[in-house]
């Protein structure tokens, strides 16, 4: 009998019905359709966008899009639960229950079966689990979605919280927050942005450095500058011009620009020849000026500012 038991076939045929049962095990648990998808959550709830962006993405060496992981924990969901499952053919529908934002949510992936040599099973997401962000934000800025930049939005994972917010240091807006439940919406969102403290720091450096070389000129007329003197006399020395008073900066969107206004006082002092009496004067007056003006590459390292002459020729 022991014979028998030891006879080469019929040990290979034992190992084959061990091994197929093996196989069976395994795709029924560790490499089922379930399993991949708890993968999926388990490393999107734990932060890990190396593993997420393989999964979603596959093994490209860089995915078609960067799609940016929430950085608080509190953004991600938690706790996930595979709830059910459903087979057809080679594509299955999978559905989990996660606390998404405090609240118990069901979501569903679509998952197909890859073909391959191997009969251990390997699973794809069918439909990528990310959501169109579409946002509106003042002045064209462009905006962030969990700290990924583009012109007009971009993706979020799902199941996820999504943090809108301004890319820009040049501006401050309030972060908007939108929960990502499903894949088939286009999440819209709208920032306002306002000037930072560091956007009115760097232009008000500008506007002074502006200023004092128009102050610097010796003319009546300082060339594309915000202020002039008239004189129908003959001019015997000067004229010097002296900044009173910088502008005090106001910035706003307007007319999708942003604008840059402030009034200021600047001191005239020339010597004037009388032509009756041909007598020299020195005359000083105040005069009160208008700077205005707009802001260009606000995408660079250092916006530019584009003053429009204010003064009547």
């Amino acid at each position: 009998m022991w014979r028998k038991f030891r006879d080469p076939r019929i040990l290979g045929i034992v190992g084959l019905l061990l091994s197929a049962v093996v196989v069976l095990i395994l795709n029924a648990t560790i490499f089922s359709a379930e399993a991949f998808v708890m993968r999926y959550l388990t490393a999107l709830e734990a932060g890990r966008g190396a593993d997420v962006a393989k999964m979603v993405w596959g093994p490209a060496d860089k995915p078609h899009y960067i799609v940016g992981m929430p950085i608080n924990s509190d953004s991600r969901p938690h706790h996930p639960v595979i709830i059910a499952s459903t087979a057809s053919g080679d594509n299955a529908v999978v559905t989990a229950r996660v606390e998404l934002a405090g609240v118990d949510t069901t979501v569903d992936f679509v998952v197909a079966k890859q073909s391959t040599w191997s009969p251990i099973s390997s699973w794809t997401l069918a439909l990528r689990p990310v959501a169109t962000v579409t946002v509106d934000s003042t002045g064209n800025a462009g905006a962030s979605i969990n700290g990924v930049t583009g012109s007009h939005g971009g993706l979020a994972y799902f199941p996820s919280i999504a943090t809108v917010d301004t890319p820009s240091h040049w501006f401050t807006t309030t972060p908007q927050s939108l929960v990502i439940d499903s894949m088939a919406v286009d999440y819209q969102a709208s920032i306002q942005l306002e000037p930072s403290d560091a956007l009115f720091t760097t232009v008000d450096k500008a506007v002074h450095s502006y200023l004092d070389d128009c102050a610097a000129q010796k003319t009546l007329v300082p060339k594309e500058c915000p202020f002039a003197g008239f004189s129908s006399e003959k001019i015997a020395a000067g004229p010097t011009w002296e900044i009173d008073s910088y502008p005090t900066l106001e910035i706003s969107h307007t007319g999708g620009e942003w604008a840059v206004t402030g009034n200021g006082k600047v001191r005239l002092r020339v010597s004037l020849v009388d032509f009756a009496t041909e007598k020299t004067t020195k005359y000083s007056e105040l005069l009160t000026y208008v700077l205005s003006g707009t802001l260009a590459d606000l995408s660079a390292d250092k916006p530019r500012l584009v003053v429009v002459n204010t003064v009547e020729r």
